[in-house]
C-alpha cells in the first residue's frame, strides 16, 4: 500500500463511483481504476464489486475504509500543521468568485493577502454564484466570494460588503433625469438581466415576484460588460451592481437610477467549507476580509450602514 492508492480508494468510497472520484482527483477514470487494482493486489483482497452501474464496497473494503479515512485525515492535518510552522511561507490558496465580486471587490483583498503572504500562490476561478457554491461543496476550491441568500449548512459565510443594485439606462432614457424609481416601474421596461444562476438575477426575480411585478427579460447575458453595451445602445434597462457602472456613470455614458426598495441590496460574502475552517490560509484571508469591512466608510456600506453579519 502507498498513500496515493489509499487517497484514491478513500475518494472512490466517499464519492460513490470511479468517475466521480476521477473528477475530484483530476485524474482519468482509467488512472483511478489502475490505482485500485494495484491496491487490491497489495492487500490481496477485492475492495469493490460492480453491480450494473453501481460501485459497492466489499466487506474487506469496509474494513480498509475506516483506516483510509483516518490516514487521509491525518495527512491533511499534517499539511496544515506544517503551514502553521512555516507561517504561510508557501502553499496555494484556491479562490472561486462570481464575476462581479472578482472584478470590483476582490482585487484589493487578494492584493493585500499576497503582500502579507508573498510565498502563498493565489489561484482564481470564475463562476456565477451557483457554480461557486457547487465548487465549494465539492471541496474543489478553498474560498469563494459570492452573493447568496440561503447558504447550504456546509458553508460558513463572512460578510465582505453590502452591494446595492441600481437600474441602468442610457442618457436619452426618460429616467435619465431621475434619482430613483419605484420597483413597480420596472414592469413596463424591457429588462436585460444576467443569466440564470447569477445571484443578482435571482435577487431581482425574487424581489419582483414578491411585489407582484412580472419579470420578463428581453435579453439574458452572462457578462456585465456586454449588458452595459446593450443598455448603451438602447436595447433595454439593466439591473446591476452600482460598482459595475460607476465608471460609465462618472463619464455620463450611462445613468444609474436608485430603486426605491431598501431590499435591493445584496450581500457579498467570503465563504468556505466547514471541513476547511482550520486551514491557515483561509483563516488569514477571512481576517483580511474583516479588516476591510471595518475600514470601509459607513457611507459606503449600504443605505443603513449596517455592521458586518456572520452567518453560520
Amino acid at each position: 500500500m502507498n498513500l496515493g492508492q489509499l487517497r484514491t480508494f478513500e475518494t472512490v468510497v466517499r464519492s460513490g463511483s470511479f468517475s466521480a472520484a476521477a473528477r475530484q482527483l483530476r485524474l482519468t477514470p482509467a488512472a483511478v481504476s489502475l490505482q485500485i487494482r494495484l491496491l487490491e493486489r497489495a492487500c490481496e483482497v477485492r475492495l469493490f464489486d460492480r453491480v450494473g452501474r453501481k460501485t459497492l464496497v466489499t466487506p474487506a473494503g469496509r474494513v480498509l475504509r475506516d483506516y483510509a479515512q483516518r490516514i487521509v485525515a491525518l495527512e491533511r492535518d499534517a499539511e496544515r500543521a506544517l503551514e502553521e510552522v512555516r507561517g504561510l511561507a508557501t502553499g496555494t490558496l484556491r479562490i472561486v468568485s462570481s464575476q462581479t465580486a472578482a472584478t470590483y471587490y476582490l482585487p484589493p483583498l487578494w492584493t493585500a493577502f499576497q503582500r502579507r503572504y508573498p510565498g502563498v500562490r493565489v489561484r482564481l476561478a470564475l463562476e456565477n454564484s451557483r457554480g461557486v457554491t457547487e465548487r465549494l461543496l465539492a471541496l474543489e476550491d478553498d474560498v469563494g466570494v459570492l452573493g447568496i441568500e440561503h447558504p447550504p449548512p456546509e458553508l460558513v459565510l463572512e460578510t465582505l460588503i453590502e452591494d446595492p443594485l441600481v437600474a441602468v439606462v442610457p442618457p436619452g432614457h426618460a429616467w435619465a433625469r431621475r434619482r430613483s424609481v419605484p420597483l413597480a416601474a420596472l414592469a413596463g421596461q424591457p429588462l436585460i438581466l444576467r443569466e440564470p444562476g447569477s445571484a443578482s438575477r435571482r435577487l431581482v426575480e425574487q424581489r419582483l415576484e414578491a411585489a407582484g411585478v412580472p419579470a420578463r427579460p428581453v435579453m439574458e447575458i452572462a457578462s456585465n460588460e456586454l449588458i452595459k453595451r446593450a443598455v448603451e445602445l438602447g436595447m433595454g434597462v439593466a439591473v446591476l451592481s452600482a460598482a459595475v457602472v460607476a465608471r460609465e456613470v462618472e463619464y455620463r455614458i450611462l445613468h444609474a437610477v436608485a430603486i426605491a426598495d431598501r431590499r435591493f441590496t445584496r450581500t457579498l460574502y467570503v465563504a468556505y467549507h466547514r471541513e476547511r475552517a482550520s486551514m491557515p490560509a483561509i483563516r488569514a484571508l477571512v481576517a483580511l476580509a474583516q479588516e476591510f469591512r471595518r475600514r470601509r466608510p459607513a457611507a459606503r456600506r449600504g443605505a443603513a450602514g449596517r455592521p458586518a453579519r456572520h452567518v453560520e
